[in-house]
């Protein structure tokens, strides 16, 4: 009973209390709002199309998820889990994870339809997807609750559906029975959503609803809301993206994600001539950093929550910078903010992570990976963290444990004190305590106080890792995604999951190394041998 006390005080004090506050408002069935809601709105009542990103909106790597051709016979695959659904049913898959039906409400796949409508010149194409539409309306009323109207899946689809009306609005327009029922169900989501803001998570979801809601204030012209909206974004803004350009919860693809909405958004204000130099000012940053970490890879880099099938592909992602704001990546190899530092050697990159668990207040997307690294060759990648596969299976705890990253446990304690799905209690930190050329020594200290020192060094020829903590048991990791040459008197090859995308898992070599004190080991770059010293 003492360590479910302690567990639950080292988690909820690190939180804010204006979260607990609105947290025991969401158990009351109270609301939400930023002081204003949206004015009352006449069926007929003029809206104004937001600019969208066609960069984005059909990014062919991230359409390559929804085939057009398996949702005009009534499948979806998402996250690598494919259902028949004919639509006009309940939204809702009890066999699989939360996570797959909110996927299933974003509502992401649209544009899959619409590329092949403009591919094909079919019309059939669209029909198909008004009749999505239409069934997501009549299957989700409002106020049915349900998955489809929580507050993210709500924000995730009404920028979706406000990118559809601008992509197809002479086809809408056309359709006036449809055109009403379209944007009715808008104006209704926006009204919920306004209503029911995630102030009790913050981070990402807050910013989604933001991101939302101005979108849907220009599509309505709705000024009032619009004023405390951008005011709020402003805020959020300052406090989620770091001075080194990262998000602050530290997860590469949430930093797309995020990085995503705010082109959407700075977009959408000069479509309608209220362009904010503001927010315009971090794109550059935020578009550096994503660069930067991806740059020359085949998938995201596995630091915290992610995989490399959620957010848009970097390509997509510099195309719509570079069309829409004249924005150049720049390639910088540090991010002393997030904790990022990346080395080059020829054909190898390395990237390692040095950064603290991510913002005390939303540690929800945080693993046990800290003074954790990943190796590329060529862009594919050798030494690997394991991954996150999903948010709510019995594997969770695993993809999040020390074990599951190319990092250290000192005494076999967690780094961090990980539980359930999203809760963190007891947290480590990590001091860098210098860094050059092609090397990094860094100092964490783990829940439970323990200290270890940790030296990378990226050489032309080997990669080096010392470990030291006096007095001591040390447990090491090392995960490979191919077959790798060992002492085989020092190392007994062992195999973990490895989830490079969500709903995607295969097994990959691992190595756990036990020293006292210390352990050592090099991995030689051109013989691809590891070597415990």
């Amino acid at each position: 009973m003492l360590h479910k006390i302690l567990l639950y005080w080292n988690t909820v004090r690190y939180m804010k209390p204006s979260q607990i506050y609105h947290r025991l408002r969401k158990m009351l069935h109270l609301t939400c709002t930023l002081g204003a809601v949206p004015e009352k709105r006449d069926e007929c009542g003029i809206v104004h199309p937001i600019r969208a990103i066609p960069e984005l909106d059909f990014d062919r790597d991230f359409l390559a998820r929804f085939p057009a051709d398996e949702l005009m016979n009534d499948k979806i695959t998402l996250l690598h889990e494919t259902e028949t659904f004919h639509w006009n049913g309940p939204w809702l898959f009890p066999k699989r994870t939360p996570l797959w039906n909110y996927n299933l409400h974003y509502f992401e796949y649209a544009f899959t339809l619409i590329q092949a409508y403009r591919d094909k010149k079919d019309a059939g194409y669209i029909n198909k997807l008004k009749q999505m539409i239409a069934a997501w309306i009549e299957q989700n009323p409002h106020g049915s609750g349900g998955a489809g109207w929580d507050p993210y899946p709500t924000a995730l689809r009404l920028t979706s559906w406000l990118s559809v009306y601008t992509h197809l609005e002479s086809e809408i327009n056309e359709d006036a029975d449809f055109k009403r029922l379209f944007i009715m169900s808008v104006w209704e989501q926006y009204d919920c959503l306004a209503r029911h803001l995630e102030k009790d998570l913050l981070g990402n979801h807050y910013f989604e609803d933001l991101k939302a809601l101005l979108l849907c204030a220009l599509f309505f012209g709705d000024s009032l809301m619009m004023e405390k909206l951008l005011e709020k974004l402003h805020e959020q803004c300052r406090e989620q993206i770091l001075a080194d350009g990262m998000h602050f919860e530290l997860s590469p693809m949430y930093h797309k994600i995020i990085f995503e909405g705010l082109l959407r958004v700075a977009a959408a204000l000069r479509g309608a001539g209220e362009r904010d130099m503001e927010l315009e000012a971090y794109l550059q940053p935020m578009l550096d950093a994503a660069y930067s970490l991806e740059e020359g890879l085949e998938r995201v880099p596995l630091f915290n929550d992610c995989g490399s099938n959620v957010a848009k592909s970097l390509g997509a992602l510099c195309e719509a910078a570079g069309n829409r704001f004249g924005l150049t990546p720049e390639y910088r190899d540090r991010f002393p903010g997030s904790g990022y530092y990346i080395f080059k050697r020829g054909e190898w990159k390395l990237i390692v992570d040095a950064g603290q668990p991510g913002p005390s207040y939303i540690p929800g997307h945080v693993h046990c990976d800290a003074m954790s690294y990943e190796l590329f060759k060529s862009g594919k990648p050798v030494l690997v963290n394991c991954g996150t596969y999903a948010y709510q299976c019995e594997k969770r705890s695993f993809f999040r444990s020390t074990a599951a990253h190319n990092t250290v446990m000192v005494d076999g304690v967690e780094q961090s004190q990980c539980w359930g799905a999203f809760r963190l209690g007891k947290r480590s930190r990590v001091k860098v305590l210098c860094c050059g050329d092609g090397y990094i020594k860094m100092l964490m200290r783990d829940q439970k106080g323990n200290h270890v020192l940790r030296t990378v060094k990226l050489t032309d020829s080997l990669l080096q890792v010392s470990d030291i903590s006096r007095g001591n048991g040390l447990r090491s990791w090392i995960h490979f995604t191919r077959a790798i040459l060992c002492d085989k008197e020092k190392i007994g090859l062992g195999s973990h999951p490895y989830a490079p995308e969500f709903g995607e898992m295969e097994k990959v070599a691992a190595v756990g190394l036990c020293g006292q004190n210390s352990i050592k080991y090099q991995f030689n770059l051109t013989s691809e041998l590891l070597t415990v010293m």
